[in-house]
């Protein structure tokens, strides 16, 4: 029987999971070194939201007070219609309710934070180091092969490795991501450049509504300068080639983003003309059907992240929930007991981690239906028994459960009663 805690626990992915999962583990005195299969050199885009459940863990982590001023700060995204009228707004952060406000900063800016904090406490991190399969699973750990024939062997080994990974793959060999059939389109333009109306309170972020859909207008610097644009719709799956096709090709990334100009208002239109070709990009929604377990037969493999539940970004709590899952993953291997075996706090953590996830989801399901056509939303509101109005205050009506969770204290508090 395997008991805790791990004498060395191996990471694969140096994403914001893998990397908090590192310093949590390095805050608890276990060993544990990261692998990660780009290149150091390789440039991470996009953008992220942090919500507050995501910064307490960053502050428990001792990075909150330095990121925060790397991003744009703010509290709620307001709706509006196309004549730019007050829907509603959803609440992502408030310093007053939950400690925080949200902040939404680039990945990349979030990743070489974490990285250099890793660094700084002498985690090793090996990059190009691309994982191929597990050789061997035991009591006393397990051993793993890269591409280039290398072999590593930890006690525990965790797959932080994103929504493609690999490490599920050999777990799960029939499981593969599920595109969700929407694809966002953005741009990166400069708040000068848009046309807000005269005499309309505008604040940002604000998402606006039109028949065709929903477009988002997001500040992502610490200044509010440079924009995040971007829309949704529906569009049908390529395969990796076929995407990487179209996100290369301008010119039909520039049709795409075009395509529904006319029915927009003048706002929107200017966020359109003031982009450039290279400056779009595409994001298609994939999301990971849940899996039965999160851990091997053997115990020993363990998955968190994307890499267990991938789920789209319409609540911006991908990346929040993979920062929780590795804190929480911490806190439960670093208890030591003879009475509590690896196999039951795993156990344990999993279900406790799926109930938010299943929480997330519903909350996801429902902000992307406000990313819907007027007609598509006027459908899911006649089959909800709702209406339009309905569909947006019932998004994010409670957010307590989300923002204010004392996940410490939570995972703590089973401990002391399961493991005496």
């Amino acid at each position: 029987m395997t008991t805790l805690p791990p004498k060395h626990v191996a990471i694969i992915g140096a994403g914001p999971g893998g990397l908090a999962l590192a310093l949590a583990l390095h805050a608890q005195s276990i060993s544990c070194a990261i692998y990660e299969q780009r290149l150091r050199s390789l440039k991470i885009g996009g953008a992220i939201i942090l919500a507050p459940n995501a910064l307490r863990v960053l502050d428990a982590l001792g990075l909150y007070d330095k990121i925060r001023m790397m991003g744009f700060n703010f509290e709620n995204v307001t709706f509006k219609d196309e004549s730019h009228a007050t829907m509603n707004s959803f609440q992502f952060g408030n310093e007053h309710l939950y400690g925080f406000s949200a902040l939404r900063i680039s990945r990349q800016t979030l990743v070489h934070e974490l990285l250099t904090a890793v660094e700084d406490r002498g985690i090793p991190v090996r990059f190009d180091a691309k994982y191929s399969n597990l050789i061997s699973e035991d009591e006393s750990g397990v051993s793993f092969q890269f591409i280039d024939g290398s072999i590593e062997s930890a006690t525990l080994l965790v797959g932080a490795d994103g929504i493609h990974s690999k490490v599920r793959q050999c777990m799960y060999p029939s499981v593969k991501p599920v595109y969700s059939g929407q694809l966002a389109i953005i741009s990166l333009v400069r708040r000068s450049m848009i046309r807000f109306p005269e005499g309309i309170d505008y604040p940002l972020p604000v998402v606006i509504y039109g028949t065709r859909g929903a477009f988002l207008i997001m500040p992502q610097d610490i200044g509010g300068e440079s924009i995040h644009a971007g829309t949704q719709q529906a569009f049908p799956e390529r395969d990796k080639l076929g995407w990487d096709s179209l996100a290369s090709s301008k010119s039909e990334l520039t049709e795409l983003f075009n395509a529904n100009l006319q029915w927009w208002p003048d706002v929107v239109k200017s966020c359109v003309e003031a982009t450039t070709p290279e400056n779009l990009t595409i994001w298609p929604y994939y999301f990971v059907p849940k899996l039965k377990h999160w851990t091997s037969e053997g115990g020993k493999v363990i998955l968190l992240g994307d890499a267990a539940h991938a789920i789209p970004p319409t609540a911006a709590q991908g990346t929040c929930m993979a920062l929780e899952d590795a804190y929480t993953l911490a806190l439960v291997l670093s208890r030591p007991s003879t009475q509590l075996p690896l196999f039951k706090a795993l156990a344990w953590w999993q279900n406790f981690r799926q109930e938010r996830i299943d929480k997330v989801l519903e909350l996801t399901t429902q902000l992307g239906s406000l990313r819907l056509s007027a007609a598509e939303r006027a459908e899911l509101a006649l089959q909800t028994n709702q209406t339009q109005d309905d569909l947006i205050r019932a998004a994010g009506s409670d957010l307590q459960w989300l923002y204010s969770a004392n996940l410490r204290e939570e995972v703590l508090s089973w401990i002391e009663h399961n493991g005496r």
